[in-house]
């Protein structure tokens, strides 16, 4: 199970209290908007290397732009 995902876009990567983030995600100095979270929902490993989200990614970029939209509905 992964954070709430309510109001991500706009928040720092690794900053909801109370979930055990990688050290990988904490450090990685993200800011989630709509590039950051498509390049991540995309390739979550290659973005940034250790981290422990068991994801492998969502390569269609139409599901990829329609879960962002959704994401910034979410508040």
């Amino acid at each position: 199970m992964g954070p709430d995902l309510r109001g991500v876009v706009g928040r720092r990567a690794g900053e909801v209290p109370g979930f055990r983030y990688s050290r990988a995600l904490k450090n990685s100095r993200i800011v989630w908007n709509e590039a950051t979270l498509g390049t991540f929902i995309a390739d979550p490993q290659s973005m940034v290397p250790g981290n422990l989200m068991p994801y492998p990614g969502l390569p269609d970029e139409t599901a990829r732009r329609d879960l962002i939209a959704f994401l910034k509905t979410m508040r």
